[in-house]
């Protein structure tokens, strides 16, 4: 299992969603890709406009939960001086490319959500690097040179729905977590204190590491609850976006608007590796 980077085009991804008549669940999205590589970064890039709706800001707590990196930038208005028509700019495609390129030693494979045939270049790029390319988006808003680009996968979201989509009215997924994870969907429940799970790596942080869950709620590993009597100076440095954890959960809080938990490794020999790393 390689490592993946999904770079979403949300502009592109917002026009494509309203074409297909359905919204996708970013959580589920992230939970679909997990069970395929053995790290995932994920990037979506969007214009911001001023002032920030409750909705919009909503969103992007529910993506920051779920361990999207967001990028964004103001969108400017251009007024056409011979006609006082105006143009409103928020592109981030450039932002997009430069961030693939720069950080392109870190991935295996490059995924892309945008039917935009200004990328070709890139995916090009990126194919002469050896990386795996893969876009997804839908027929009607796909630019045929990149349907017809060599080597590179293209998958439809039209037949995803059902792995990555909202759940419907009446949708009941199932409750046992490998059974969910490998229909890319979620227990319909939070956690109990003291089950135990596993869960790979979606952000690192000074304080603690995220994790990836069966319960589409925000998991927080701690740094104090990792076992490892060794001073960590830069828990970055230790934790790499391969590890997988063995956890329990030690806190629910139901709380916040997305629920949270807070979970002890109780993996020794996870203990024993970063204990390995820090004295390395």
């Amino acid at each position: 299992m390689g490592r993946a980077a999904v770079f979403i085009d949300g502009a592109n991804l917002f026009y494509t969603q309203r074409h297909l008549g359905w919204q996708i669940d970013f959580s589920r999205l992230m939970a679909f890709f997990m069970t395929g590589y053995a790290s995932v970064e994920a990037n979506y890039y969007v214009p911001a406009s001023e002032p920030v709706s409750e909705e919009n800001a909503a969103f992007t707590r529910v993506l920051t939960a779920h361990g999207y990196r967001i990028i964004s930038k103001p969108v400017k208005k251009i007024v056409n001086k011979e006609t006082g028509e105006v143009i409103m700019k928020g592109n981030l495609d450039v932002e997009l490319v430069v961030d693939a390129l720069i950080g392109s030693e870190h991935y295996d494979t490059f995924i892309l959500f945008s039917g935009d045939s200004d990328f070709l270049p890139l995916l090009r790029a990126l194919k002469e690097k050896g990386k795996e390319v893969i876009v997804y988006s839908t027929q009607g808003l796909s630019a045929r040179e990149l349907l017809a680009e060599p080597n590179v996968t293209y998958f439809d979201l039209s037949l995803l729905r059902d792995r990555i989509g909202h759940l419907r009215s009446g949708d009941t997924p199932r409750t046992d977590s490998a059974s969910a994870l490998a229909h890319g969907g979620f227990p319909a429940r939070l956690p109990d204190v003291g089950e135990h799970f596993t869960g790979t790596v979606l952000k690192v942080k000074p304080y603690g590491v995220f994790l990836s869950n069966p319960y589409h709620v925000k998991c927080l590993l701690p740094l104090s609850f990792l076992g490892v009597s060794h001073y960590i100076r830069d828990l970055t440095a230790i934790v790499r976006m391969s590890d997988v954890f063995e956890v329990t959960v030690f806190h629910v809080n139901k709380a916040k608007e997305i629920p949270e938990i807070t979970v002890k490794l109780i993996d020794n020999v996870m203990v024993e590796e970063l204990a390995s790393r820090i004295a390395g």
